[in-house]
């Protein structure tokens, strides 16, 4: 591939870290350039601002104004800084002199079934939230693209904090309806494909992988979707609710079978009617008892799933999943309560409860 790194004019890259929910860093070298640190990432950290100190963080503006104006149209900002290696052994664990030296705006394009995935989630009933270690304007900028309400966007997160909002969803709902059958206890699934995504994967009920994320991610996942196609997402719960209705169906199918020809193999009517169902009749019928939800379940090979449309709403092909729907929204119609919403910009590591709403599931 091509030459990024300018090693043929000898430049040397090394001691190549990542931080996560900051950035890069890395140290470059080249004769009569130096020895240089250089990192690649969030305001604070690039320019190695320490978050409680406010003095610095309002004194030093170099490159803001460029970041906001590409965050504005969407992109996603962040800052390039430099600093002698000299100067960073010196400083030791104190803050080392850095130099802003260039912003980049970063395009990150929003895949074209974004939006249709939203809205196929929000009509059965799921509360889809944004939480991202992106800037706010970048994120409200992409939740108005793809239909995420803006007062579900929690923005400039890093990893830990994903992990305590899930935790806080989880709690919310757990507390809210603390005698409510299982079915109705809120559920948190997770949707990511990054490293800084890994935390919050492990922490939810669900966690749901993008195939073509990384390696991280895919570990710390329940579920890994093969194609990096955000429609999965969907059809996953559909096929999950799917499958478990019919376990549902075999279970009542097979109690109700056996309670009603249990009395017959007994010998229950004899004194009655003066009729014994025969010994092989009576194995005949307990076979057919497990020959009947095999046979039912089997019949799950002939799903199809939901075409999704543009809309968000579903191709009614089988007239299974129009069914679901309709269940979903007169179930969450029902149970769904909802208290003060979170801001646009929150600390979701507070412990103010009270401002995550109750939904029976969440993806974030």
């Amino acid at each position: 591939g091509a030459d990024v790194t300018l090693s043929h004019d000898g430049v040397e890259v090394s001691d190549f870290e990542v931080a996560p929910g900051c950035g890069v860093e890395c140290l470059v070298c080249k004769p009569y350039w130096g020895e240089w640190r250089v990192r690649v990432g969030s305001r604070e950290w690039t320019k190695d601002i320490q978050v409680n100190d406010e003095e610095s963080l309002v004194s030093d503006t170099v490159g803001d104004r460029e970041i906001r104006h590409i965050r504005r149209k969407g992109q996603v900002g962040i800052y390039v800084s430099i600093c002698a290696e000299q100067d960073h052994l010196n400083a030791g664990k104190n803050r080392c002199p850095r130099r802003i030296v260039g912003v980049l705006g970063i395009v990150d394009p929003i895949v074209p079934e974004a939006p249709s995935t939203v809205l196929a989630l929000q009509r059965i009933g799921v509360q889809v939230w944004m939480c991202t270690g992106d800037a706010e304007e970048t994120a409200l900028s992409v939740a108005r693209q793809v239909g995420i309400d803006e007062d579900n966007v929690c923005a400039s997160v890093k990893p830990e904090g994903k992990a305590d909002l899930v935790s806080r969803l989880q709690k919310r709902d757990r507390n809210t309806n603390p005698g409510a059958r299982r079915r109705h206890v809120g559920r948190v699934a997770v949707v990511g494909d990054g490293i800084n995504d890994a935390v919050a994967l492990a922490r939810a009920d669900v966690g749901v992988a993008i195939g073509a994320g990384t390696e991280v991610a895919v570990e710390a996942a329940d579920m890994v979707l093969v194609r990096s196609c955000l429609h999965d997402v969907v059809v996953a719960l559909h096929l999950s609710r799917v499958v478990f209705r019919r376990i549902r169906l075999n279970f009542f199918w097979a109690m109700a079978y056996n309670l009603f020809a249990l009395p017959f193999a007994a010998g229950a009517l004899y004194p009655f009617i003066d009729w014994r169902l025969p010994p092989e009749f009576a194995g005949l019928m307990m076979a057919f008892s497990s020959v009947s939800v095999v046979t039912s379940s089997l019949l799950l090979r002939a799903y199809k799933k939901p075409t999704i449309l543009s809309d968000g709403s579903f191709e009614k092909g089988n007239g299974w999943f129009s069914g679901l729907t309709e269940n979903c929204r007169e179930s969450c119609s029902k149970t769904t309560h909802f208290g003060t919403r979170t801001p646009k910009y929150s600390n979701v590591a507070s412990d103010d409860e009270e401002s995550v709403p109750h939904c029976d599931v969440e993806l974030v």
